[in-house]
């Protein structure tokens, strides 16, 4: 499913205790709390699109615009869209193969072990217990 591209999109940021029902175009709800980021996916299909905010997962720099970082890559939804939110601006990518999205669910699995190694206090999902830290 191809679904309508448009370059005329321009996300703001929207700091938020919970997501919106229902959300808005161009809006990137930041969750603080839940250490989540919700938007509708930029292609126009009307899917919302989650990222796990974490230093293993996706990072938001709010500077008066925001950005996104790594890429989207809507695997599970079936606009497949792939882009990067830079300073509000979505910069599209070409979709990947269903083995370059495998592999790409691969390195993401492991950097987040790796950091759940690194810092055992680090939340996979908002609620999960952590590790005190007893030093």
């Amino acid at each position: 499913m191809r679904c309508p591209v448009s370059n005329d999109i321009h996300f703001v940021a929207q700091f938020v205790d919970t997501f919106p029902t229902p959300m808005q175009p161009s809006v990137l709800y930041i969750s603080i709390k839940y250490s989540t980021g919700s938007h509708l996916c930029p292609c126009g299909c009307g899917n919302g699109v989650v990222t796990k905010l974490s230093p293993a997962r996706w990072r938001i720099t709010f500077d008066g615009e925001i950005s996104l970082h790594p890429s989207v890559h809507a695997s599970g939804l079936p606009c497949r869209s792939h882009y990067f939110i830079v300073r509000g601006r979505v910069d599209w990518q070409r979709r990947l193969s269903p083995a370059q999205a495998r592999a790409a669910q691969q390195r993401d699995a492991r950097a987040l072990e790796k950091e759940r190694l690194v810092r055992p206090n680090t939340r996979s999902y908002p609620g999960e217990p952590t590790t005190p830290n007893l030093t």
